[in-house]
């Protein structure tokens, strides 16, 4: 039994891999047929429009008057000739390449239906394998310790993907903020120049954006602050813009009151970018983790695999 066990599964495992090769060259002759009815539509369009040419140059008019007393026209007509046989040899070509292809998609096609149940197969007998050695206590304790080593990655897994998720939501609420911040600055030089109303609108409009986003960016660091203490990371970081950051020019008229507006703007862009900067390397950090996790518990599951594969039963 573990002997017969054992060769079945090498033969479901190499079906698998017939499979898979077969998908992958049906992918590849798919995308050859695409590019090949394409280049076949592209010649005859060209052969159209070349032997439009030569029906011109051999029917009578004017232009074949002139070309017959200048004693062009027959060169003409033989090098338009030669352009309609060259684009034809090409067209040709391209319909006996594609036919080629159709008829490799075929064979591909015939491989494809041959070895569909390769991966159901191979899967039933891995769960065969893998329940006999859970009888043989040395493999059992073996396969427990890997599972759980396993379970301990995809975990950790998942945490990391939830905090950089999070980082990334904040990174990006904290981009428009500056970016709102940043046009509302613009509008506020423009103010300080003597402006006007649109240009105090424009720039309370861009503050009153910045707002918002810099109130979800507040909302979503915690968020992101409780993902990083589950895997012991942490940061304490909050902005704000101050409720009466607009108000000076409403109740106030003069430069005085528009350099505090703008000297609040450039504060707030400033603490902005300060959380950027220092949320930024946060997550670059943990996307490094991240794909450091991933390639980790790959590799796991490998070994996995491997091992019932290779693993012996005893009788």
């Amino acid at each position: 039994m573990p002997d017969d066990l054992n060769l079945r599964l090498r033969d479901a495992k190499e079906r698998m891999f017939r499979l898979h090769k077969a998908e992958r060259r049906r992918e590849e002759l798919l995308n050859r047929v695409n590019e090949q009815e394409r280049l076949i539509l592209r010649l005859e369009l060209q052969l159209e429009s070349e032997q439009a040419d030569v029906d011109k140059l051999t029917r009578l008019s004017l232009v074949n008057l002139f070309h017959t007393i200048l004693r062009s026209k027959a060169e003409q007509l033989d090098m338009e000739r030669q352009q309609v046989l060259a684009s034809a040899l090409q067209l040709d070509a391209a319909k006996k390449a594609l036919l080629d292809t159709k008829n490799a998609l075929i064979q591909v096609g015939d491989d494809l239906a041959k070895f569909q149940l390769a991966e159901v197969e191979y899967e039933k007998l891995m769960a065969l394998k893998e329940d006999a050695l859970l009888h043989v206590p040395a493999s059992s304790h073996e396969l427990a310790s890997m599972n759980e080593s396993i379970a301990d990655q995809k975990l950790l897994v998942k945490e990391l993907q939830e905090a950089l998720t999070a980082g990334r939501l904040v990174l990006a609420s904290l981009t428009d903020a500056s970016n709102s911040l940043d046009k509302a600055e613009n509008w506020g030089k423009w103010d300080l120049w003597g402006g006007g109303m649109l240009s105090t609108h424009a720039k309370h409009s861009h503050v009153d954006d910045a707002k918002t986003f810099i109130q979800q960016a507040n909302h979503q660091i915690l968020n992101f602050q409780s993902e990083l203490k589950d895997l012991h990371h942490s940061f304490q970081i909050e902005i704000d813009i101050s409720s009466t950051l607009k108000m000076a020019d409403y109740w106030f008229d003069g430069l005085i009151a528009d350099w505090i507006v703008q000297g609040r703007i450039n504060n707030s862009q400033n603490q902005t970018l300060s959380a950027l900067n220092h949320i930024r390397p946060v997550v670059n950090r943990l996307q490094t983790e991240h794909t450091a996790a991933e390639a980790a518990l790959s590799g796991m599951l490998t070994k996995r695999i491997n091992w019932i594969e290779e693993s012996r039963i005893d009788n």
